[in-house]
């Protein structure tokens, strides 16, 4: 999709920001509510750009960017301590904005935010590592402000990824962990991101390619995957769920009051709820993943964990082996349906229900469980050939 979906005058600038960053422009990766133009046709509008930062070629790059920035006519946002610029635009009422996102586990000891060079940071953020990676280049074309004519690459969030994002702030913003004074303001971002989610899965033209994205993008940081597969299925499992609720709110809100009849609202969250369905994991999925935990977290007094590698050691099943999946304890699964669900006896019917990529998002989050056990020496001594270094 070309570069005209960023609306003038803000492309203007965006391009000059890019043309001025020249290699380095491949470290700012374009997400949020700009990113779902590349994505979502008429897109709501955004003036501000938020950009995930590649923090640790940015630490390294020769080029300054407090210093680029200050030349090209921006200024911190007082507030905002580094992370947000703006300027004025010549010949308008607008300001062109910019916002710095960065990986969270590259941020402060106490603090959210993430130090990128001299001058600027970023607000740390969950996922950003995979929304970094999840990117692809897209090309925009217009004119620098001197009226010169410029295409520029930019890196954009890909839609699994966005998705993501969305999922994470709906969490965020409906829990209100801001506090009451933030309430209004977070219940109505809540409306907007369960809207936003909606938004991009229904504009995806192939959800089974999608899918095949959607999973796999959490195999490096899987107990992530999972956190979000549980708001999604959480939010989303019903028309009763909290995040159709909210986007019903939003459409009530959005929508001509003729329009905004109960029946079209009802039949839309319907609608939205089988499209959203189409990317919900199947409910084996979170027993499965409910009986790793039951399984492995030692720290949080997972009530299975020796039962569980005694199993293993016995059955000479190093923590590597895919085989660790099949072998959770039968106890782990008492609980981890709803009631009046089928009884499970262990874990070889709902690992036949589940995909291919739920099982290795599954494998991958329970070996990862495992090799923190590893650090136990008294298990180790226990466990020696389940354990094994």
């Amino acid at each position: 999709m070309e570069g005209r979906v960023i609306p003038e005058p803000q492309r203007t600038y965006l391009l000059e920001l890019l043309h001025a960053l020249g290699p380095a422009a491949d470290d700012f990766v374009v997400a949020g509510a700009q990113a779902m133009k590349f994505v979502v046709d008429n897109a709501r509008g955004t003036k501000d750009v938020d950009f995930l930062l590649n923090v640790v070629a940015l630490r390294k790059e020769p080029v300054q960017l407090a210093p680029l920035f200050e030349k090209l006519g921006y200024a911190p946002v007082p507030e905002s301590r580094n992370f947000q610029f703006e300027k004025a635009i010549p010949g308008s009422a607008d300001k062109m904005r910019i916002e710095f996102m960065a990986p969270e586990e590259y941020k402060r000891e106490k603090d959210f935010r993430v130090d990128i060079q001299e001058g600027v940071h970023a607000r740390a953020c969950t996922g950003g590592s995979i929304a970094l990676a999840q990117s692809d280049l897209h090309a925009i074309s217009g004119n620098l402000p001197s009226g010169t004519p410029c295409t520029a690459q930019v890196r954009v969030t890909q839609p699994q990824a966005l998705v993501m994002l969305k999922l994470l702030a709906l969490a965020d913003r409906y829990n209100n962990i801001r506090g009451t004074k933030e309430a209004r303001h977070d219940r109505e971002e809540a409306q907007t991101h369960a809207a936003d989610t909606l938004a991009i899965v229904r504009a995806v033209p192939d959800i089974r390619k999608f899918n095949d994205k959607f999973l796999p993008q959490f195999l490096l940081e899987p107990q992530l995957g999972i956190h979000v597969l549980r708001i999604l299925a959480d939010f989303f499992r019903n028309t009763a769920a909290a995040g159709l609720i909210v986007y019903t709110e939003y459409l009530a809100a959005n929508l001509p009051a003729e329009k905004a009849t109960a029946e079209a609202l009802r039949r839309e969250t319907e609608t939205a709820q089988r499209i959203v369905g189409q990317i919900l994991p199947v409910p084996e999925f979170f027993a499965l993943a409910a009986a790793v935990e039951d399984s492995s977290e030692m720290k949080k007094g997972a009530p299975y964990v020796e039962e569980y590698l005694a199993a293993l050691e016995g059955a000479r099943i190093p923590i590597s082996d895919p085989l660790a999946l099949q072998s959770l304890p039968a106890g782990a699964f008492s609980g981890a349906y709803k009631p009046g669900a089928t009884f499970v006896m262990n874990a070889s019917e709902p690992l036949e229900k589940v995909s291919d990529a739920q099982r290795n998002l599954l494998l991958a989050c329970l070996q990862r469980k495992l090799q923190e056990l590893r650090s136990n020496e008294e298990l180790r001594r226990k466990f020696p050939n389940t354990l094994k270094v």
